[in-house]
């Protein structure tokens, strides 16, 4: 993502606000494959100071990752706040390049965990079934005849 600066170059205190729509491709980030759903909106503003130009603004983009506990897609919304300083000495023909600075931003603001539900029961342990929609005969829902004592706790 390169921004044009030309008409604020010389004048030092200068802004201008820029509004982009970005199409991205699927990648892999901390090791799961994201897939962007639309563009990334940004909408910056980019100020002329000393030494160096200053980029600013809100952002927003919404991608398909999988529910950590089933493995279901799930939508979500990633909002940030793009904030960046760039030198004047890095620019290079008139142009910021943002490509790596955003690219951090959408990574930084991806959630640790998605839940499809706060409900989601996830996938059986043995049989892999999803527990949201089936259930299953496993062993491992069976509680262990020396925790038995334990469960009765819970009942009171």
């Amino acid at each position: 993502m390169k921004i044009n600066i030309k008409s604020i170059k010389d004048t030092l205190g200068a802004k201008i606000d820029v509004k982009k729509s970005i199409n991205l491709e699927s990648r892999k980030i901390r090791g799961q494959e994201i897939e962007f759903i639309g563009s990334c909106e940004l909408d910056l503003m980019v100020i002329n100071a000393e030494d160096k130009y200053v980029v600013s603004g809100p952002g927003k983009v919404l991608v398909k990752l999988p529910c950590s506990r089933c493995l279901e897609e799930v939508k979500e919304e990633l909002n940030f706040n793009f904030n960046e300083e760039i030198k004047k000495v890095d620019v290079e023909h008139n142009e910021l390049d943002l490509s790596n600075s955003l690219e951090e931003y959408i990574r930084l603001s991806l959630p640790m965990q998605v839940v499809c539900d706060e409900d989601c029961a996830g996938l059986c342990p043995s049989c892999g079934i999803n527990l949201n929609d089936d259930e299953c005969e496993c062993y491992m829902h069976e509680v262990d005849p020396r925790l038995a004592k334990l469960d009765k706790l819970l009942d009171d």
